[in-house]
């Protein structure tokens, strides 16, 4: 039987026959990956906790003819108390959701990996929970650095910004190649993040999207 290996992040997972789960995974190797973990959803299962969605691991993948099976998991990095941090689940939630609908297995694009990481890590420079608009502009910024990779982001020098505020193409080229860390310092009007955050957010409704991502609802929900 053949194998795969890779480092990946885990983006969902979800119950598959009685105590088995299916995780969808994008790998920086492989890029999206799918496969069945037999008997995790039992008590003290070997791979138990070593799965968990928005969690990174190194995997062993067993190639089948019905359904790929995870042989071999072994969390890698794990973020202590990251599903309790309002800001990274605001953020990572959504844009993990967007990877999902946006990929397909057999592409892959090692920039998406490393965006994912750099999202969960992103809120380790700031003890303080983010404004809804600054955790706005952050998703927006990684969308839009996702959309770059999947060569669906917008034509900033076609947008037509006569009824926007001053700054928001100064931003929006900013959003598109500095760290994401870096939103977090810098300061311009709640307005001028909101207009930047909106243009991407009119991308995204654009994208070729199985069903709808509420991330701007989600940000605000749990950051207001």
């Amino acid at each position: 039987m053949p194998y795969l290996r890779d480092r990946v992040f885990v983006l969902k997972n979800e119950p598959f026959r009685e105590q088995d789960a299916r995780v969808i995974m994008y790998g920086r190797t492989h890029g999206k990956l799918v496969a069945v973990a037999r008997g995790i959803r039992k008590i003290g299962a070997k791979h138990l906790g070593h799965l968990e969605p928005l969690s990174q691991a190194d995997v062993m993948i067993a190639l089948g003819q019905a359904f790929d099976k995870l042989a071999v998991a072994q969390a890698v990095n794990p973020r202590i108390g990251l599903r309790e941090d309002l800001g990274a689940m605001a953020v990572l939630g959504p844009l993990v959701h967007l990877v999902e609908v946006l990929t397909r297995p057999g592409v892959a694009d090692e920039s998406i990996y490393e965006l994912l990481v750099e999202t969960a890590d992103v809120w380790r420079s700031t003890e303080r929970l983010p404004s809804p608009e600054r955790g706005r502009l952050v998703l927006a910024a990684a969308s839009l650095r996702l959309l770059d990779a999947l060569g669906e982001a917008p034509n900033l020098d076609e947008l037509d910004l006569r009824d926007l505020p001053d700054g928001v193409m100064t931003l929006l080229r900013f959003m598109r190649i500095r760290p994401l860390r870096d939103l977090l310092a810098i300061t311009a009007p709640s307005t001028v993040f909101i207009a930047a955050s909106a243009v991407i957010e009119t991308a995204i409704e654009r994208a070729p999207l199985a069903s709808r991502v509420h991330g701007p609802v989600t940000v605000h929900a749990l950051l207001a």
